[in-house]
């Protein structure tokens, strides 16, 4: 069977059309090979909105817009969603126009809800419209912008007001700054001094790094010793001595005990005070009863008795002279 050339070209010419609306949808966002759910969304302005734009659902295209039409005052728009994602939507999921990125466009984007049921094929999804990121930048600069005048307005209006303030505080900014210049100039050598000392010290420090890390060292090891030779356990163990002689002396044994706690000692050490105290008054009004003290080694009683003798002698002596003269007269 043999085809004439009208035939073959009709044939070509429908194979290159077929492929061509099947190009033009595909990068229009629909594949043609693909079964898709259509549903139905209501909006009030769908600005930047085109047909074939893309159908978010988690950051993943489920799908494109099919068809925009103006339907009284809404804007009615059908979505055709992959039948492997319509499963994934509830029934109360919400679809919500955004801007696609910075260079312009707009997108349509699932939020999920979270019924239990599942959209059905040709059900109409609740629509809103997500505000635009640059158009909220570009109002929240407009206020920022009123804000930044109205703060430079009151600014300027609290200078106009205390222009005579503000001149008195640099006029005193500059007075200050002047008396400081003039205590740095007049201070400058004591300062230089006080420089040169610093030099000299980290000098001398730097000098002296051996002996101070030698010092350092000492005192290293000072402490190593103490830690070794249990130096707290023996202050515990002598604290706890203390604490014991204590508590001996609190239940009066022993000597400084007894002491402390027998009233009777206290009476005997009181009385045997007393009579000291009495004795030495009679020593100091009488001392040559308990002291006998002669230049050439005798006592008192000696030398009395020595006294009495000589006594006794002279009056004998004297007796008998005048005997003597008793027998002259006579004769």
């Amino acid at each position: 069977m043999k085809f004439n050339r009208e035939l073959k070209v009709g044939i070509f010419a429908i194979i290159v059309i077929g492929v061509s609306w099947w190009g033009i949808k595909w990068l229009g966002g629909q594949d043609l090979l693909k079964q898709s759910s259509i549903y139905s969304v209501y909006f009030e302005d769908v600005t930047g909105l085109m047909e074939s734009s893309r159908v978010n659902m988690r950051g993943v295209a489920v799908g494109n817009v099919r068809d925009i039409e103006l339907i009284g005052d809404s804007v009615k728009v059908e979505i055709a969603i992959e039948n492997g994602y319509t499963k994934m939507i509830p029934s109360n999921s919400i679809a919500e126009i955004a801007s696609a990125g910075l260079m312009g466009g707009m997108q349509i984007t699932i939020l999920q809800g979270d019924a239990a049921d599942c959209i059905q094929d040709g059900a109409v999804l609740a629509g809103r419209m997500k505000p635009d990121m640059l158009a909220t930048l570009a109002e929240q600069g407009g206020e920022l912008i009123d804000g930044l005048s109205r703060t430079v307005e009151g600014v300027n209006e609290l200078i106009d007001g205390n222009s005579t303030a503000i001149t008195q505080l640099v006029a005193n900014l500059e007075s200050m700054t002047s008396s400081i210049n003039g205590i740095i100039n007049s201070s400058a050598s004591d300062i230089e001094s006080v420089m040169a000392d610093l030099n000299t010290f980290t000098s001398t420090l730097a000098a002296n790094t051996g002996r101070i890390e030698s010092m350092l060292s000492n005192v290293d090891q000072l402490t190593t010793d103490i830690a070794e030779a249990d130096f707290v356990g023996q202050l515990s163990g002598a604290v706890s001595s203390i604490n014991s002689i204590l508590a001996s002396i609190d239940e009066g044994q022993g000597s400084v005990g007894k002491l402390l706690t027998d009233d009777n000692l206290y009476t005997s050490l009181n009385a045997a005070g007393e009579n000291l105290a009495v004795l030495l008054e009679d020593l100091k009004a009488h001392p040559m009863r308990y002291v006998h003290f002669s230049l050439f080694g005798k006592s008192e009683a000696q030398i009395a008795e020595k006294e009495a003798k000589k006594a006794a002698k002279a009056a004998k002596k004297a007796a008998k002279n005048g005997e003597v003269a008793e027998i002259e007269v006579s004769e």
